[in-house]
């Protein structure tokens, strides 16, 4: 090699030349993710039920829930959260399950419930879980005297913009937020919550 360089010196200049572009293409073309792309097969299901307990969300709005998304093909285990206000669902898939496909079935089978859920209930939402989502910071909101939903306005009147407008951050969401639709169901008190855990067999 040492004496073909020196035979060839424009080859090697050439060649050094040819990877020194190739490399620096790579770096300005490379993504920097803080996590790399992963398929997670999990689906959130999120319900906002203003005024309601704990008991009360388990019974009118999580417990249809599961019912309707367990015996969904492909779903593993079905994990659940009744809330004050609102309710929670994480949906397990198999490894090998085309999780777009998965939304789509999920989202038919919440439709389909109509009126088996509360009025005063919002339409259940879904999220595909993905690294992509989870936040680098957490912060739960309280204030003393403040019932859910002057609690919400507070928050998104006051608390988000604040958020937002610091230097670095990207976005903001929130879970949680009610917005006050009729009469006033409000009670307030310290958040009480019900877990519960349902295993679903795919069909």
């Amino acid at each position: 090699m040492p004496k073909y360089s020196v035979k060839k010196p424009f080859t090697i200049l050439v060649a050094v030349i040819l990877v020194l572009v190739l490399g620096f293409v790579s770096l300005t073309g490379i993504q920097t993710d803080l996590l790399p792309a992963m398929n997670l097969p999990y689906l959130m299901v999120i319900t906002t039920y203003p005024g309601a307990s704990p008991e009360q969300v388990e019974a009118d709005v999580t417990k249809p829930l599961e019912n309707a998304l367990s015996t969904l093909n492909g779903v593993k285990n079905v994990t659940s959260q009744s809330n004050e206000n609102y309710s929670l669902l994480f949906l397990e898939y198999q490894d090998d399950t085309d999780m777009d496909s998965a939304m789509v079935k999920a989202s038919t089978a919440v439709n389909q419930l109509g009126d088996a859920l509360p009025d005063m209930a919002s339409t259940p939402t879904l999220m595909e879980i993905s690294p992509d989502m989870m936040a680098t910071q957490y912060i739960a909101v309280d204030y003393d005297g403040m019932d859910i939903y002057e609690l919400s306005d507070y928050v998104s009147e006051n608390v988000l913009p604040r958020l937002e407008r610091v230097d670095g951050v990207a976005s903001v969401s929130t879970t949680g937020l009610v917005e006050k639709v009729g009469a006033d169901h409000a009670r307030p008190g310290k958040d009480r919550r019900c877990q519960r855990q349902a295993a679903g067999q795919g069909q």
